[in-house]
This record gives structure tokens, C-alpha cells and sequence, in this order.
């Protein structure tokens, strides 16, 4: 479940609303070199539990719960709810088991969308709290973490997380404007347009917002939506944003209440005027 928590996650938006303003580059903060989780045993047998040991910098106990104990110090402002960073970590047990990182799925870093609950509480909590080029240990107590219930097979209930955290750097949305951002990690394929013929976008999406993390997961229930242009089935700055996408593209797009579910907010899933982030993979674009 961890795993595919995930990612889905590789995903930001992009080419929204071609004619309200430029495209921009996906930029990021200049990479501030730190040590790397690299030197951690990868078999599912490795632990983390002498990997502090002599290596702290400063330790700070927050009211919260949380611990964070850094490693290495980065520069800058703090990370903020909103952002989007690119992050290298290692989850672990507090007997050292390592039991999730984003070289289970063979990557170097991931893209993470702070403050919209991507994973538990305890990283919105930790991340708003550290810069770029911080290399930390966060100790989560288990009611930040997955608290009573645990995940069965993997934490146990009433466990604390380790969370060993590199920020590689902070991601600029490429397109930002009128209460819409969007960021692409997979720029996807053109598909043929035929004249007089509209095209249906069937794409996959995970949903939240920062008092709910579970608005809505097509990935999990493997039923993708579907959206045709002029259709009223989806959110003004959803409209906007898949009116120019692509076959295959991985985007998140984080769109404020004006362009959501505004004053009104979404029966008892999304409160009045609250932002809501959009993980999103367009599966396929066909004629109909």
C-alpha cells in the first residue's frame, strides 16, 4: 500500500489554459549537495538503526510529537504547504527496518506535493519545517504516522516512523495563474485529431485537500473518469487543464476553491473554499 501511495505520485500538470499565459519551464531551486541515502543497504533486510550515530547536527523536539534531527542543514526559505518538492527518503520501523523508499521503485528522488496529504501527517507536519538541502531524521509518533490501526504485514499498530528525508530541490509550476498550477513529470504523446470529431480524455486521478486525503482514488478502484470538452462533469480549472493534454502525461495540478468547489465546497468531501490537489494521468485521448 505504502509503495503504491507512492505514485502515483509522479505526476503535475501542465499546458492548462494555452491562451491565458506563457508556457514557462518546469524550473527547480538550485540542488544543495548533501549526503545520500545511498550508502543504506537496499535489501529488504537493511536497517537504518545505526545510521544516525555520530552524524547529528542539531535536534529539534517539536509540541506536536514529531523529532527532527538533522544531518545536514540546507539554506533558504522554509518549504511551504502548496509546493512541490523533489524528495530522496527511507522509511523505516524503530527497530531500523526499512520498509518503503523511493528506491523501491528505482528512482533517485520523487516529486512530493506538500501540505495535501500525500502520506501521513506527520511529513506535512516535518516538511514545513525544513529547507532545501536538508538531510533529516524524522521521528513521527504513531498517531502522525498510521496510528491504531497500522498497515497489517508491514507497520504495526501504535508504531512510530522513521522518516529519513533529503529535499533535492523545490519545483516551480509551470503554469500559474487565475488559481490554477500545474506541473508535468511525463510530457505524454500527440494523438491524431480528426476534424469534427471531439476527443475523449480518459485519465486517472488521485484526490485530496489539506482535511481530506481521500476525495477520491480512481487508481485504486481502477475505474478511470472520462471527459469530453464542453462537458460540465468536472471543475472549471479541470475544464482548463485537460482541454490541453496529452496521451500518457503525469501531471499534479493544484487548483484554489475559485476554480473548484468554491463557497460551497463538495457534500462532506471538500470544505467551502478549500484548495484541491489533482494527482493525474491521462490514460488515453480518442475521437468519439
Amino acid at each position: 500500500m505504502i509503495k503504491f501511495i507512492l505514485f502515483i505520485s509522479i505526476f503535475i500538470t501542465l499546458c492548462a489554459c494555452k491562451n491565458e499565459a506563457k508556457k514557462k519551464p518546469v524550473k527547480k531551486d538550485p540542488v544543495v549537495k548533501t549526503n545520500s541515502l545511498d550508502s543504506i543497504n537496499k535489501t529488504p533486510e537493511a536497517t537504518l538503526i545505526n545510521f544516525e550515530k555520530n552524524k547529528i547536527k542539531n535536534e529539534v523536539k517539536y509540541n506536536n510529537g514529531l523529532i527532527i534531527k538533522w544531518l545536514e542543514n540546507g539554506k533558504g526559505a522554509k518549504l511551504k504547504s502548496g509546493e512541490v518538492v523533489l524528495i530522496e527518503y527511507r522509511l523505516a520501523l524503530p527497530d531500523g527496518k526499512i520498509i518503503d523508499g523511493n528506491q523501491r521503485v528505482d528512482l533517485p528522488f520523487i516529486p512530493f506535493m506538500i501540505g495535501f496529504n500525500m502520506q501521513t501527517l506527520g511529513w506535512d507536519l516535518a516538511l514545513t519545517e525544513l529547507k532545501v538541502g536538508d538531510f533529516v531524521k524524522v521521528e513521527i509518533p504513531a498517531y502522525l504516522a498510521r496510528g491504531s490501526k497500522g498497515i497489517p504485514g508491514i507497520i504495526p499498530p501504535n508504531s512510530s516512523n522513521w522518516l529519513y528525508l533529503k529535499i533535492v530541490a523545490r519545483v516551480s509550476p509551470e503554469y500559474d495563474l487565475n488559481g490554477i498550477k500545474t506541473w508535468t513529470f511525463a510530457q505524454g504523446v500527440e494523438t491524431e485529431v480528426i476534424p469534427g470529431r471531439k476527443n475523449e480524455i480518459e485519465y486517472n486521478a488521485l484526490v485530496s485537500t489539506v482535511s481530506n486525503p481521500s476525495v477520491l482514488n480512481t487508481y485504486r478502484a481502477k475505474f478511470p473518469l472520462k471527459y469530453v470538452a464542453g462537458q460540465m462533469n468536472v471543475v472549471p480549472g479541470l475544464r482548463k487543464v485537460l482541454s490541453n493534454v496529452k496521451k500518457g502525461q503525469k501531471m499534479y495540478v493544484l487548483l484554489e476553491a475559485n476554480q473548484a468547489y468554491g463557497s460551497r465546497g463538495y457534500v462532506d468531501l471538500i470544505k467551502p473554499n478549500e484548495s484541491v490537489f489533482f494527482n493525474i494521468t491521462v490514460k488515453d485521448i480518442r475521437p468519439i
